[in-house]
């Protein structure tokens, strides 16, 4: 056995088998490295790709062309990124002792009345980290002086754009992403640990988008998410998380470009009112935001007084802490390179021009 590496490396269990292992941490560590290499490749590649092939149908100055670029991007990406990515996984060690992803498909082993208050919880847990970091964000642009860019994911006025923008944000990205981060990311992991999993894997989840807003309660998402897998031994509730934030971010995405949002802030109300429906909608989604922000925390002081037992996690090998295990986690060489990537590609998506 090697020396120590600030912690046990192997561990054994009772019957004397191998079981956890620093270097079976790093593994699979490395492993969800390759997967997010692979569909980061497709999805920075089948951006470009997208706007050859749309060209071939389309002219660049159509209506239509930055909405067939996204349905492209999205396919290439989804069925051409994930696909590989899975395929390659599995041929990984970590990939072939892993769950298969497909056995995630199955009824969640918990009462709906319990998926019913945690869904709520983590979407108290989403929008609460999206609101407080909005305020970060303002707070350093008002210090700074520096406008930060964020990708805009609002819809063109045209019906295309808006379907385009319904089957990808709202259908495509919750299924695939959740198959990928939650099956094949979290199934490497989750058999060495499962919070440092729920943890690395959630982060990885935030990183991956690069667009400085979404980082943060995409991160909690993906933690919170991977908590539902595991607490459910399901794949479901966390596409249906999935699919309830894409689908009002979607709705949002619809009318967003269509209110003159600086002249309301400046309260401007006239300005509102001179397209309506647009304002109307939109105020009525923050009112849903804000009560599902109001249940959400009801449900969760309600979780912390009455079922305190919700919150834990089934223990894998705990003579060795999570804490130790994250560390083991992102301790591997292409992890590392792979997360300082990605928070470089942020920084610079952010930073104007």
């Amino acid at each position: 056995m090697e020396n120590n590496e600030n912690t046990i490396d192997i561990i054994h269990d009772s019957c004397g088998n191998s079981g956890y292992s620093a270097k079976l941490m790093r593994k699979s560590s490395t492993a969800n490295s390759l997967i997010l290499i692979i569909f980061t490749i497709f999805m920075i590649g089948g951006s470009i790709l997208a706007t050859y092939i749309a060209e071939a149908f389309v002219n660049k100055d159509s209506e239509y062309y930055s909405s067939l670029c996204m349905l492209l991007s999205m396919l290439i990406q989804s069925f051409g990124g994930v696909s590989l990515a899975l395929f390659v996984n599995k041929k990984t060690p970590a990939g072939k002792e892993a769950e298969p992803t497909r056995s995630l498909f199955r009824k969640p082993q918990q009462s709906a009345w319990w998926i019913i208050r945690w869904i709520f919880i983590v979407l108290f847990f989403i929008y609460a980290t999206n609101y407080a970091t909005s305020f970060i964000f303002m707070f350093i642009e008002n210090i700074t002086g520096i406008k930060l860019v964020q990708t805009d994911f609002s819809a063109d006025d045209n019906a295309l754009s808006g379907i385009v923008n319904i089957i990808c944000i709202t259908f495509m990205a919750p299924f695939f992403e959740e198959v990928l981060v939650r099956g094949a990311m979290l199934g490497n992991s989750k058999k060495y640990g499962t919070w440092s999993a729920a943890i690395a894997t959630g982060l990885f989840f935030g990183l991956l988008h690069m667009n400085y807003p979404q980082v943060p309660f995409a991160a909690v998402m993906g933690f919170f998410s991977a908590f539902l897998v595991l607490k459910t031994k399901s794949i479901f509730p966390s596409i249906l998380v999935h699919f309830i934030v894409n689908s009002i971010g979607g709705i949002q995405s619809l009318f967003v470009g269509r209110v003159d949002a600086e002249a309301i802030m400046a309260g401007d109300i006239s300005a509102a009112m001179e397209n309506p429906v647009p304002f109307i909608i939109l105020m009525l989604i923050g009112l849903l935001i804000l009560g599902l922000l109001g249940i959400g925390l009801i449900f969760l002081i309600i979780e912390i007084v009455k079922f305190r037992d919700s919150f834990k996690l089934e223990k894998v090998y705990p003579e060795v802490s999570e804490g130790k295990k994250l560390l083991h986690y992102f301790s591997s060489p292409l992890t590392i390179v792979l997360m300082l990537f990605y928070i470089t590609m942020t920084v610079l998506n952010a930073l104007p021009e």
